[in-house]
This record gives structure tokens, sequence and C-alpha cells, in this order.
């Protein structure tokens, strides 16, 4: 097989142990010996020859947590091998670099994104620091925008009903803020965005926090969200609001009051309590997120901990005490990983089983500023995204990262695969959210919607893959 690729049979060779975790492009455990010369394209033309592919599929190969981007060679005299000894090599299929599509601006700083992807409604949903939330095409027109019910920031907007044109139910979704309450909106969807529009009325306001609310998290599965919020708690809701008890509203801030003096009467909202309200964090909530399995949640604070939870019986299940404060969450369920975004400026990544023994298992470094968001690749179980107040979005690739137990902390370390860069060239970012249908979404201080979609490789930097 190797001799196929060989040109220069008096030529250096180096035998290499190919492999791969993609279950698609699998092949039996491959033992060959190729030249040392080789770069990634002739070694993407050997796997192809292996997989025996209709059509050329291009792949990347990763040797001790490392891309190769040089020759086998080069590689060998930079890390000081012997080309005497076998190589180990995996192979996964490469990652198109997302281009920049578009930006839309909004009136203010806009501090979460949450995109929709029902067929043929794909749409996004942003909060703002004026105070409303809003629905925009991925062409930017605006379909809808709430009134002021929040009298201060929005700080984080979820979907409960996503839009659908195939569907005559209205679309709903959640808005939290500064204000300390959360929001139920109801929203129709049309394929046409309306030339002009009332504002959208809330229909519920859910109350408990007595601080900023600083993340949601709604399961389908279950019709419940969570909140976390400053006030060092997290608690949890219905969106039947039958099964809340009516609560009365809470009194207004001096900031509050001088807002709404400035604003129109708005109708009333009947008003609810939680479920229950959980007290395991000793500092202000940064984030909550649903596992796989929806009776269980995983929330990260300015305590430094990591906390799973058991939603049926509201009660602590793990706790993880990282070295800085935590600001963002994300899973990775098939590889039992959780990532977290830190104060410190980088992003660790913990299994959340018992069994694992509550160490961190490695630790992610490129960013220059706090990570405050974390989007899984829909694509993808080894990717996820990164957004960050130093006004970049990274993408890492955990299979960079070694994972055997028998290595130090020092060594279990990685760079990004690709830096994103916001199009104004201005301001931090504050969210991130990534599905199929639309792409990389990043919102921030520069009021921008940016879009990135891995189609054309163009306008981003690939990074030199040395650790960084």
């Amino acid at each position: 097989m190797a001799d196929a690729m060989d040109v220069d049979s008096d030529a250096p060779r180096i035998q290499i142990n190919l492999s791969t975790r993609d279950a698609a492009f699998a092949v039996p455990l491959q033992t060959v010996r190729v030249q040392t010369s080789l770069r990634r394209f002739g070694l993407s033309t050997l796997v192809n020859h292996l997989l025996e592919s209709p059509k050329p599929i291009p792949f990347d190969f990763l040797i001790d947590g490392q891309y190769l981007r040089t020759s086998i060679d080069e590689y060998l005299t930079s890390a000081g091998l012997s080309s005497e000894k076998p190589l180990d090599v995996e192979y996964v299929r490469a990652q198109v670099p997302p281009t920049y599509i578009g930006s839309f601006e909004q009136d203010d700083w806009i501090s979460s994104v949450h995109l929709s992807s029902s067929a043929g409604a794909a749409t996004i949903l942003t909060g703002s620091f004026d105070g409303t939330a809003q629905i925009t095409s991925l062409s930017g027109q605006v379909f809808a925008k709430t009134m002021p019910y929040h009298t201060q920031s929005v700080k984080a907007v979820t979907w409960v009903d996503q839009p659908s044109l195939t569907s005559s139910d209205p679309a709903s979704f959640l808005t939290a803020g500064m204000d300390r309450t959360i929001n139920l909106w109801s929203y129709q969807h049309s394929d046409e965005p309306p030339s002009s529009a009332a504002p959208l009325s809330a229909t519920t306001t859910y109350i408990s926090h007595k601080s900023t609310i600083n993340s949601l998290s709604y399961s389908p599965s279950t019709s419940q969200f969570l909140s976390a919020s400053s006030d060092n708690t997290i608690a949890l809701w219905s969106t039947d609001s039958s099964l809340l008890p009516t609560v009365s509203a809470p009194q207004p801030t001096s900031f509050s009051r001088k807002r709404r003096r400035t604003t129109q009467k708005l109708p009333n909202t009947e008003k609810k309590g939680p479920l229950a309200v959980l007290t395991p964090h000793t500092a202000p909530v940064s984030q909550i997120t649903h596992a796989t399995d929806p009776t269980a949640a995983y929330s990260v604070s300015w305590d430094k901990s990591i906390i799973t939870h058991d939603l049926v019986t509201a009660q602590v299940v793990d706790t993880r005490v990282t070295q800085h404060p935590l600001l963002s969450v994300t899973t990775l369920p098939s590889l039992n990983l959780i990532a977290a975004g830190s104060a410190a400026r980088h992003i660790t990544l913990h299994d959340p089983r018992a069994s694992s023994g509550g160490q961190q298992t490695a630790v992610l470094r490129g960013h220059t500023n706090a990570v405050v968001s974390l989007a899984r690749s829909p694509e993808s179980d080894y990717l996820f995204a990164s957004g960050s107040h130093d006004g970049c979005v990274r993408i890492w690739d955990v299979r960079r990262v070694a994972f055997s137990a028998d290595t130090d902390s020092e060594d279990k370390t990685s760079g990004s695969l690709f830096l994103i860069k916001r199009e104004s060239g201005v301001g931090k970012v504050f969210g991130v959210d990534w599905i199929r249908d639309v792409g990389l979404v990043s919102v921030g201080e520069d009021k921008k919607i940016q879009i990135n979609r891995g189609e054309l490789m163009a306008d981003v930097t690939v990074l030199d893959q040395t650790g960084r």
C-alpha cells in the first residue's frame, strides 16, 4: 500500500500507524511505510486510497495532539524524533475555516444570542442593553422587537417554541436581565418581514431573583427552564403557568423608576414564582445549562465551582472546584466532557462523571481576556466555539489534547484551531451560538450580529499549531 505512495524508492521512510475516532471514516488500524517528505496532501491521498473513496475527502492529521502543517521530516526534526521509531498518526476530516458572511447593526450593545433552526424559519434572537429583544432574519431584516418590559439591560435570551412555517402555532421565547425579571413572549412567524409591526408584548413575568439574571436554559422535553443569577441562586420554572405560584411584582430600583418615566405604559402580565430555588453557590452564578438528561444541569460561578444538579430532588450531585472564577459552560455529551470558560482567559475541560475523580482534563489557552460564552459545533462532537472580551471568537478541537491519565497538567494544553475577529475591528464579544442552518453567530459591544460560516477559505486566520 505504501509503495504506491513512493516516488523515490531511496527516499527516507517511516512507519506510521494510521487511526481515527470518526466511525464514518474508520478502517482497520493501518501500519504503513511512507516517505518522510509527505505532507498533509500526500497523507490525505493515502487515506482516501485506503477508504476507496469515490470522491476525494480532505483530511487533517494529528500527531501527539498537534495538527501536521509541515512535512513529516520537518515535524520529526522539530520534535527531536527519529524516523526509526513508528509514528502514531490520527486522521480527521479537515475543517473548513468559517468565512465572514455578514453583520447587522442594532441600536445598542448586544448581550446574548440564540439561533432557531426550524425548516425554512431560521432566525436570530438577540438580547440588548437597551432592555429589548429582537428577532432578525439571516439577511438582517428585523422580523420583530419586544416592548421595553425590562427596565434595564437584557442579559439572556432563549427560544422555547422555535418559529416554524409548517405550524400555525406561535413561537415563544424567554428574556431575562438586570432588572431581576424573566419575561415570556409569543411570536407569530412569517417568511416575509413586516414593513412595520407593533412591538411584541410579554405574556408572563417570572419573579424570584434579587439581582441580575445572567443565564437561561430551557428543556423542551420537560417544559421547564432554569435561571442563574448574581444573587448566587438558581431558580427552576415551568412554562405551564398553572404549575407556578402567583406572586407580586418586585419593588423597582431607583434606576428602573427613572427609566420607567421615559417609557410608555405597558400592558400587565401575570406574575409567577419558581418551582424551586437552588442555593449551592457562594458567589454570582454565571451560567446554567441542562445536561443531555433533562433532569440534570450544570452551573458555573464566580465561586470557581462547577456544580452538577439533580433537578428532580433539587440536590447537588457533584461539585468541582477550579482555580479561577468561571463565566461560561457548555457540554460535549458524546465525549462525557464539560467545557468551562474562565475569568483567567482560558477554558478547562472536565469529565462530570463521579468516577472521573474530579480533576480537570485539559486547559485550552489562546484568549487574552475573559471567556464569557461557549457553543458546541453542530457538525462535530470534537469542536466548540468560544467568545471572549478580547473581541475574538475561537474554534477548538479537543482531539488536539492528550487525555491520558499519566500526562501532567502542563502537557494537557491546547491552542485553538481557528481565530475569528470582529469585522468592525472593535469591541468585546458577549455571546456566541452555532447551528447548522445558520452558521457561527457572535454578538457584542460593537452592536453587531456577525455571521461566519464554513463555506470559503478566506477572511479567517488559520493559526499555527504551536500549542498557544
